[in-house]
């Protein structure tokens, strides 16, 4: 009895902390060569969280809360590149790569690029239904639930498969 008892108390602040943020993850390229980017910062604006990129260019931001955010890529001796835009989502990786333009050292010159959401999402392997504050705020609803019956799959506050008495051993 001990066991289960210790068992659950391991498994509560997996299940409570888990799942609540996403990833950014990609590469920094020079523009005009295509080489990797050693060292180069990737900063989300207005948080303290960021990476710098590996020997191969890579870099991954971890532990970010669901958000639109801009994410700022510098390195000495090229120009600054900004990507507003980049929506994070909860357990999925963002991919987000820059290239950067070499440049003599100058203060005060960025780059803007608006992000683009990918038709596919290559790290997904079931269907998924992601609803941001932007769709809550417009739709006529005064309660989460309602958000819920919109979806494709639940029928009168049910979800597909979990109705009690629609069984076959009725």
């Amino acid at each position: 009895m001990n066991f289960k008892k210790f068992f659950i108390a391991l498994l509560i602040p997996a299940i409570v902390l888990g799942g609540n943020t996403g990833k950014i993850a990609g590469r920094v390229t020079d523009a005009q060569t295509g080489e990797p980017i050693v060292g180069a910062n990737i900063i989300i604006e207005g948080t303290y969280l960021g990476a710098a990129s590996d020997l191969n260019g890579n870099y991954a931001i971890i532990n970010v809360p669901p958000g639109v955010y801009k994410v700022k890529a510098s390195a000495v001796g090229y120009k600054t590149v900004v990507k507003e835009g980049v929506k994070v989502s909860i357990d999925l990786t963002t991919k987000l790569d820059f290239q950067l333009e070499q440049t003599v050292i100058e203060l005060g010159q960025e780059v803007v690029v608006v992000a683009e959401r990918p038709l596919v999402q290559k790290d997904l392997t079931a269907s998924t239904a992601i609803i941001g504050s932007e769709l809550i705020e417009a739709l006529p609803i005064t309660e989460f639930q309602e958000v819920l019956e919109l979806q494709a799959g639940v029928v009168a506050g049910h979800i597909r498969g979990g109705r009690s008495g629609s069984g076959i051993l009725d």
